[in-house]
């Protein structure tokens, strides 16, 4: 028996599936916020719904620098923090101090409403005229070793209770000799307050692919699933269904797309389609809590069918509102 599609179960837009769907695809996924009136699709099937929660969105919502902004923002709680993945992002004690430069991580206090710094087990490796290298006890490793050239001169080993023995046997493991001349005990992560820590993001193919995600919803959304079905859109299809990138379809930049009295404090996410004639592409720009912003090429046309397209909106995760923005040439 064959399935009769309706007109709220039309082929999936990312898999052209013609199963029907059970659940709404969110344009902003539900983890940068929920608005008073969400903007969702009924065109994208169960099953890539799953897979983009699973391997898309995951990531994007506990493994970036948005996975922290949201917090900072008052979009999800500081409780939220205790599910970072901490792969793509990675925090260092930038205090001086015993510990400057060693790797922290960021957990919500168990008395409060608010977030702490932790040490975790570690190594440090320092060569003669480089500074200390620091990696986490799960990334010890052949590989990790060896990336520290010229040799390790001296190894701090980070952590309390049986993390030293552990961390020594690892090294044993590992053919490090590590030999203790000096042991601190209970001492603070700094001597100065406030604490400072630098912080950096790796934007890889799997977040490129969930930023194209909300692209082509928000595209779909302003165009139309029927035109999202076209080959024209096959290649970022393909990108963010299957990983193939033939050439670079997704960039970041820390920078505002905003303009205006409140661009520069303002905590808004912003989506927008548009034309650039010198390409002959359409693009597509999702900008995260105004801090992020991402470039999609969405298609190319030496025809410029798509040049009278326009469209911004503002995505307020604060205020939970979506209005249209003026578009500016």
């Amino acid at each position: 028996m064959k399935h009769r599609l309706s007109s709220s179960d039309q082929p999936c837009i990312y898999c052209g599936s013609g199963l029907p769907s059970t659940k709404r695809e969110h344009v902003i996924p539900k983890a940068l916020g929920t608005f008073q009136q969400n903007w969702t699709l009924g065109c994208v099937c169960d099953e890539c719904n799953h897979y983009f929660s699973r391997e898309l969105e995951l990531a994007l919502g506990r493994d970036s620098a948005e996975a922290l902004l949201r917090i900072d923002c008052g979009v999800k709680p500081p409780a939220t923090a205790d599910k970072f993945l901490n792969r793509r992002m990675r925090a260092n004690l930038g205090s001086p101090g015993h510990f400057t430069g060693a790797r922290v991580v960021i957990r919500p206090s168990s008395e409060n409403d608010a977030l702490l710094l932790f040490l975790p087990p570690q190594v440090g490796f320092k060569s003669e005229g480089k500074d200390w290298r620091y990696i986490l006890e799960r990334d010890l490793d052949e590989r990790s070793i060896k990336q520290t050239a010229g040799g390790a001169l001296e190894i701090k080993i980070i952590g309390q209770g049986e993390d030293l023995p552990r961390l020594v046997k690892r090294l044993e493991e590992l053919g490090v000799e590590f030999v203790e001349t000096n042991r601190l005990l209970n001492q603070a992560i700094s001597e100065h307050a406030p604490i400072s820590v630098d912080h950096e993001f790796m934007v890889d193919q799997t977040l490129r692919r969930a930023i194209a995600k909300i692209a082509f919803n928000y595209a779909a959304k302003v165009l139309g699933p029927e035109t999202m079905r076209r080959a024209d859109f096959d290649m970022i299809r393909r990108f963010i269904r299957l990983g193939e990138e033939p050439e670079t379809l997704v960039n970041a930049r820390r920078i505002s797309i905003l303009v205006g009295s409140e661009a520069g404090t303002t905590k808004t996410h912003a989506c927008g389609l548009g034309w650039l004639e010198h390409t002959k592409e359409l693009v597509a720009i999702v900008s995260l809590f105004n801090q992020m912003t991402y470039g999609c090429r969405m298609c190319k046309s030496e025809s410029g069918e798509w040049a009278t397209v326009g469209s911004q909106h503002c995505f307020d995760p604060i205020k939970r509102t979506i209005a249209s923005l003026p578009i500016i040439k």
